[in-house]
Order: structure tokens, then sequence, then C-alpha cells
């Protein structure tokens, strides 16, 4: 694949080069946590351990378990703090070689958007307040919508929803990046795009998302009411 980097601002265009190292087993494609791989880039899991010290939820729901690494990252925060569970969702069914953690409960086997919303409400008040979200399953527009439909609502005021990998489809990862035919065309950004405007309690936090330099997601916080 050929970048036009020159069109590119010079913070888009390394972001672009570090993204695409990700691709060949470097960067964020070689990040492991405790053994686990965790494809994330590592300033951006800065920015959640900030949010997690600072917040203190209760409940941290993620769509999209992947390898396990990014559930057990969460439990090993939330340990710090003697509190609080992660409920981490995926459409595989259960994997052994996911991390076992006693503040990680894992429901494999079902899409997120599959999932009985009357369930989730209950985990959320089991748990109590804060509950923060991170949407990170299949990136097409149409799911991302979907998605936040369903989990937004259960996002406490005052908390953060995160929704992953909007750097794709040129924001400013190429639409033609070679991955997951999720990650082609219209993406989480473009649903973003379509979302935020109908939901003015939640706010783009720009300073979590440039305060190293750039993120590969938005990070999006509900205004208190």
């Amino acid at each position: 694949m050929s970048v036009e980097v020159k069109a590119l601002s010079v913070t888009d265009a390394f972001h672009v080069q570090e993204y695409e190292a990700g691709a060949k087993g470097r960067s964020w494609g070689a990040a492991r946590y405790f053994g686990c791989k965790i494809w994330k880039l590592p300033s951006d899991l800065m920015t959640y351990s900030e949010i997690i010290c600072e917040i203190k939820p209760a409940l941290i729901i993620e769509t999209g378990t992947a390898f396990g690494g990014s559930a057990l990252f969460f439990a090993h925060h939330l340990d710090q703090l003697s509190h609080g569970r992660v409920l981490s969702i995926d459409i595989e069914l259960m994997q052994p070689s996911w991390p076992r953690h006693h503040r990680i409960d894992y429901w494999a086997g079902l899409s997120s958007t599959e999932i009985d919303i009357s369930a989730l409400r209950e985990q959320v008040g089991m748990a109590g307040e804060p509950c923060m979200v991170v949407l990170d399953s299949n990136h097409a527009a149409k799911h991302v919508l979907a998605e936040l439909a369903m989990y937004a609502p259960l996002v406490s005021g005052g908390s953060y929803l995160v929704v992953e990998d909007t750097n794709l489809n040129g924001h400013p990862i190429p639409s033609d990046w070679i991955g997951p035919p999720e990650n082609h065309g219209p993406g989480p950004s473009d649903a973003l795009r379509e979302w935020l405007p109908k939901h003015p309690d939640f706010k783009i936090d720009v300073a979590r998302s440039e305060k190293f330099g750039y993120s590969y997601h938005t990070w999006l916080r509900r205004m208190r009411t």
C-alpha cells in the first residue's frame, strides 16, 4: 500500500507510519501485557490508566475481548482501587488463552449487539456506578451505531464512553489499509459523525486525545445531569 505522506500533517504522517508498523508486528502489533497480546497504543493505555484512576469505575464494559489483554489491564487497575469489575463481551466462544481474574466476567459467543439489554442493565445495577464503556468490536459504521444505541445509555454521568479505532477510513489511516473487512469503508468515526450531534450529553474530551500527541480512539465524556 502506498501512502501519500506529503499530503498529511507531520503528526498524521507519523501516526500512519506507526500504525502500519503494528501490522508488521511492531508498535501496537507487538504489545503484550502480562504475556497477553494487547493491541493498543502504549499512550492510549496510559490514558486508560489515568481515566480509571480518576473516575474509579464500578463496572467497565468492553465489547471485543480479542486476546483478553485489555480486560486484564483494566482488572489490574481496579485491583489497585480495591473496587470494580470488568465485563468483556466477544462473538468468539470462550478461549482457553483468555486470562482469568476474579474481577473479569466474559460473555462469549454472542455479538455485542445481540446481548439482551435488560441483562446489561442488571449488571450495571448490581455493580453500581460509575459505569464506563469501551467499544472495540466490529468497526463497521453500522455495527458501531448499533452499539452506541445500546451501550451509551449505560454510561454514568461524568464517566467515559470510548469509541476505539476512530482513526480508520482516512482519519488518518487510509481506507485501503490491510486488515479485517470491517476496517474498510465507513467505520467508527463515520458512526460518531452521525450519532454525536443527536446526543449532546456526550462531549469529546479533546485534552485526552491530544495529551500524547494523538490517539487511535475518541474519548467521550458524559456530562453530569
